[in-house]
């Protein structure tokens, strides 16, 4: 008989131990480590420039109509009252009372931006060293101007302040409104010598966008004087260049009256009349003279622009005028500030003030 065969159910071949199997080996990377970490490096790098790409024609998508980027102008002006130190009015502060608050609404109305320009009247030489002081508090401002009585330093200036950070001075003037322009003189039938300064700026933020303020004061008598200060006053900006031209100041004179006709005629704008009544701010006069309780109803000071501004809420084609080859004048906001803080009036006008974006086309 033949032995007999081992079956796969013996218990002995059952329990016998497996074999564990090997491990498979790691595949070995071809990537060789210098080659990664230049990756580490050249992926980041990439994405910047294409993203620092992207970013610049996006924005010159949005700018191709432009030369550069747009400048926000904020006018301030007022009348500050001479120094009146020898027939004040009734309720008159004398300066040294007055100057603190009348300063003080400078500084806050022109603090921020890169774009403002403060244009006063009736500052007699020692008002003038104590507004640079006060304004210089917070950060370096210069002026353009001069007395009207003499061209230097004797009588009323109408100057013009400004930041050297924000400005340069391309060409500044000053011609008094009279058959004279040159010399001090008075004109017509005023009873004072009456200027016009004149400045021509360029701003440091777009060396591209230049414009011209003209600040004046016309004569609180001679009704003659004050129309022939507007047609004046018309000629010289008409013919001065070709830059925006703004005119800041007290002129005396009412919206009725023929000398504001002959500014709105010649396409000038007044800002309270251009900006839409629900965007005004503040009052709706500017004279008050010095007592609370009897304050005549007068609007005598304003801020005129280019006949081709316009609103945030209209076109250049709804001013009525035709728009500008070179620039694009946007009026943003006008106000007529208060005068009266801590009891009394700082002058016997309110200030005003306008912001207009400046736009250099291509």
């Amino acid at each position: 008989m033949y032995p007999e065969m081992t079956r796969e159910t013996d218990p002995l071949l059952k329990n016998k131990p497996q074999p564990k199997p090997k491990p498979k080996p790691k595949p070995q990377s071809s990537v060789n480590p210098l080659f990664k970490k230049l990756l580490t490096i050249v992926i980041p790098l990439s994405l910047i420039i294409i993203s620092s790409y992207y970013i610049m024609t996006h924005q010159h998508h949005h700018q191709n109509n432009s030369d550069g980027p747009n400048l926000n102008l904020r006018l301030y002006t007022n009348n500050i009252r001479f120094d009146n130190k020898n027939y004040p009015d009734k309720y008159e502060q004398p300066w040294e009372i007055r100057k603190i608050q009348s300063i003080n609404s400078m500084k806050f109305n022109t603090f921020q931006g890169n774009g403002n320009i403060i244009c006063l009247q009736e500052v007699l030489h020692n008002q003038l060293l104590d507004i640079l002081e006060g304004l210089n508090e917070i950060e370096e401002w210069n002026y353009y101007g001069v007395g009207r009585t003499d061209g230097k330093t004797s009588g009323e200036y109408a100057p013009i302040f400004y930041k050297d950070k924000d400005f340069k001075i391309i060409e500044n003037s000053t011609f008094w409104l009279s058959p004279t322009p040159n010399i001090p003189s008075k004109g017509w039938d005023a009873a004072l010598e009456r200027i016009v300064t004149m400045v021509t700026f360029e701003s440091r933020l777009n060396p591209q966008i230049k414009f011209n303020i003209f600040n004046t004061h016309y004569d609180h008598r001679g009704i003659i004087a004050r129309r022939k200060s507007s047609q004046l006053i018309v000629d010289k900006m008409k013919n001065y260049n070709d830059y925006p031209s703004f005119l800041c100041g007290d002129f005396n004179t009412e919206p009725n009256d023929e000398p504001y006709h002959i500014l709105t005629t010649a396409g000038f704008k007044d800002g309270k009349i251009l900006i839409d009544k629900n965007s005004a701010y503040g009052f709706e006069t500017t004279f008050t003279g010095f007592d609370i309780n009897n304050e005549p109803i007068s609007r005598i000071d304003y801020i005129w622009s280019p006949a081709f501004t316009h609103t945030s809420l209209s076109s250049e084609n709804e001013t009525g005028n035709d728009s500008d080859d070179t620039y694009e004048v946007t009026l943003k906001q006008f106000g007529i500030l208060s005068n009266w803080f801590n009891g009394h009036h700082f002058s016997d006008h309110r200030p005003v003030v306008s912001t207009y974006e400046l736009r250099k086309k291509k």
